[in-house]
């Protein structure tokens, strides 16, 4: 209990700035993604604020950190990515697992955090890491594994192949010759 009201008075009310390098993208993404990088006036995080979570596009082989000074940094252990909503776990050392919750909005993204497994389903409760700039939010198409998935008009559901021949190359060559779109 003490380290949760410990969270909660470090973040309370205190304002962020996250400035992110700009990002490139590849025509079909491998996987989910949520990566940034900015100052916080967060106490405990030193002016320093940084995102780098990636996994598989369904969650999958979640990898990065997450560091926030000493307020909370850790390893990500779980991703969960629907649209521009991102849900993770970060293993801290000061709290155990904190639940982060990132929405990508045209108008300005939020930033929240509370004490908790925060994925694959999201806390009850979290607290705000007011902040300004800009988060990115990749959400990761799902692409065939089998030649099976491609047949009898199974390659249009994916929305990225020409036609099922594309399709059952891309499957056939383990991804590497992506589909042109």
């Amino acid at each position: 209990m003490f380290g949760r009201a410990l969270f909660i008075l470090a973040v309370a009310g205190v304002g962020a700035a996250i400035v992110l390098p700009g990002v490139s993208s590849a025509q079909v993404p491998a996987g989910d993604s949520v990566i940034g990088s900015g100052t916080s006036s967060i106490p405990g995080c030193n002016g320093s604020v940084q995102v780098d979570a990636r996994s598989g596009p369904n969650g999958e082989n979640p990898t990065g950190q997450v560091d926030c000074g000493t307020l909370f940094s850790g390893p990500v252990t779980c991703l969960n990515v629907n649209g521009n909503v991102a849900l993770l776990t970060v293993q801290s050392s000061t709290f155990g697992p904190v639940g982060v919750r990132i929405t990508d909005l045209p108008t300005g993204d939020t930033l929240e955090g509370f004490p908790g497994p925060g994925c694959p389903a999201p806390l009850s409760f979290y607290t705000e890491l007011q902040f300004s700039g800009d988060l990115v939010v990749v959400d990761g198409r799902a692409l065939p594994t089998s030649k099976e998935e491609c047949k009898k008009g199974g390659w249009q559901t994916f929305g990225v192949f020409k036609n099922q021949g594309e399709c059952v190359t891309f499957v056939a060559t383990g991804g590497k010759n992506p589909p042109a779109g």
